[in-house]
């Protein structure tokens, strides 16, 4: 670059600016190490609460009529009433939930505990547009306040299996 045509402002700015492609390099290099050890260092999680108890791994499946149901919101509410640690986890295609408490700690308390289950659909344009509600696809039977679905969770590796099915009450219809 030719800096002798440059004002002495333009010449300090041109020459904080430019870097020859090997102080670049060194530059990223250093840069980007030093990313890595801010990000890298940590889990990104919330340091562990003292006040958490001890957890355990809980795996729930959800089926419906034998089939694998994914996309629904599991939740287990604390039959003590102690609902801080709410753990809570969604189905993947093959109906299992990984159980987390709150704040994405992996596992469960142990303890007694109400299962909750819920997959909300929601209207597309065209029904949001003629007034159509938000709908469960799981029956109410299952949802907050009105399952009796429950399970135990103990101090090891937890597994439960659900198949949920409509009994009496009508599968809901658009």
């Amino acid at each position: 670059m030719n800096y002798l045509n440059c004002s002495h402002k333009n010449f300090l700015l041109r020459k904080i600016v430019y870097l020859s492609p090997s102080r670049f390099l060194q530059f990223l290099f250093v840069f980007s190490n030093l990313l890595l050890l801010l990000t890298g260092c940590s889990n990104n999680r919330l340091p562990r609460p003292d006040d958490l108890p001890a957890i355990y791994p809980c795996k729930i499946t959800a089926t419906f009529g034998g089939v694998p149901v994914k996309d629904v919101q599991v939740v287990l509410i604390a039959k003590s009433g102690n609902e801080k640690w709410k753990p809570s986890g969604l189905t993947n295609a093959e109906g299992h939930a990984e159980l987390a408490s709150s704040y994405g700690f992996k596992g469960v308390p142990t303890g007694v505990y109400t299962v909750t289950f819920s997959l909300i659909q929601e209207p597309d344009e065209e029904e949001t547009r003629r007034g159509v509600p938000k709908m469960s696809l799981i029956p109410l039977k299952y949802s907050q306040g009105k399952s009796t679905e429950t399970v135990e969770i103990k101090a090891k590796r937890n597994e439960f299996s659900f198949n949920l099915d409509a009994g009496s009450e009508p599968l809901p219809k658009r």
